[in-house]
Parts: C-alpha cells; structure tokens; sequence
C-alpha cells in the first residue's frame, strides 16, 4: 500500500505509560490511474492521483480520463516504481494499520542561501585576534594543484532536498479525519505533500 500524505504537523501521544513524538499526516485517497510494465514500458511503476484539485491542465486531465476513465484533477499525480497493485483501484487509509512500517520520502526545508557554519556546522575561526569575520570559511585549499577541489565544503543552498525516512512506525490511526500518526520526525514542513509506502516483509 502505497500513497500521498499531507504534513499536518508534530505532537505526543501517551502509550503504555510513555510519550512518544509523531508526526500526524492527512492520508489522501488514492486512485490508481497507470499501471505501467517492463514489458510495454521498460519499467515497472504504478502512477497514483490524490488530494482532488479544481482545476489542472489539459494535458493531465486528458492523461487521466485515458488511462482511469475518470474526470477527477489531482493535486498530486506521480508513479511509484518497483511496486505492485495488485488488482485494487484504490487506496484508503483502512489499508493501514498500527505498528506498520513505511519509507516516508519528501523535501526537506528550504534554508535559502547559507554559510558553512549553518550549512556544514563548521567552528568558524577565532573571536578574537584581529579576526572581523568569525563565519567565514577560512582556508579552502592548499598552495597546489592552485585550485579549488571538487566537493570543497562552502558557502551555498541549503536544504530543500529529497530525503527518505526508513521504516517509520505507525503509532496510532484515526480513520475518521484520515490522519496517520508516525512515530518521530518527517521531512519537509507542514502544508507539503509526503510519499509513505509500507514496507512488505518477505
């Protein structure tokens, strides 16, 4: 089971005399619109729409009345590869269940433009000692190759990139607002959309 999920934000539930962090998201109904194959496609991916949205562009509209003969727009449209559907159309929250494991992936916070103290968690140099820029990044090279190397930690974007959180536990579901509750923190912040996929023990 797989699907999208709306951040709504971080809490505590009380369970078995503990506290335990989570993270609640807004589980979407999902709808199967593509299956693709390796055979026909060259990889096999299943392509699920979630969260319903007023309006879309032709071209996806289109695409979705195709392949699931249907005139619903999706605010999430995207493929989910190496999975297998089986033959249900759809997915809801009621195919989750406490204690299951799943791979949550989103983008992390964007942080802007920062310097290597914030970025890479660097010192900086001395408070003192004529110095009148303790940030900066300091020395990024020897006297040869006279060159700055590939990869040199330094100044630059900071954040708004795709991480996956592995095996997250579902600590409790409530079925009738659509909300998971994962045990610990998720990328991204709240309002962005998550992909959860259970993990399937073989």
């Amino acid at each position: 089971m797989f699907g999208f999920a709306l951040k709504v934000g971080m809490t505590r539930l009380f369970k078995d005399g503990s506290s335990i962090p989570v993270t609640a998201v807004r589980f979407g109904n999902s709808t199967i619109v593509q299956t693709k194959t390796k055979d026909k496609d060259g990889y096999d991916a299943v392509q699920i729409g979630s969260f319903g949205k007023k309006t879309t562009n032709k071209a996806k509209t289109g695409h979705v009345k195709k392949h699931a003969g249907t005139d619903k727009t999706f605010a999430q449209l995207e493929e989910f590869r190496g999975v297998d559907a089986g033959d249900k159309k759809s997915f809801s929250i009621r195919d989750f269940a406490e204690g299951d494991l799943l791979n949550v992936s989103g983008y992390t916070k964007g942080r802007g433009f920062t310097g290597v103290v914030k970025r890479y968690g660097f010192s900086g140099q001395p408070k003192s000692h004529g110095h009148d820029h303790e940030r900066a990044v300091g020395s990024i090279g020897a006297s040869w190759p006279q060159r700055v190397n590939k990869g040199t930690k330094m100044a630059g974007r900071n954040g708004n990139e795709k991480e996956t959180l592995r095996s997250a536990q579902v600590v409790a579901i409530d079925q009738e607002k659509n909300l998971i509750f994962i045990k610990g923190s998720l990328p991204g912040s709240n309002g962005s959309f998550l992909k959860i996929k259970k993990v399937v023990n073989k």
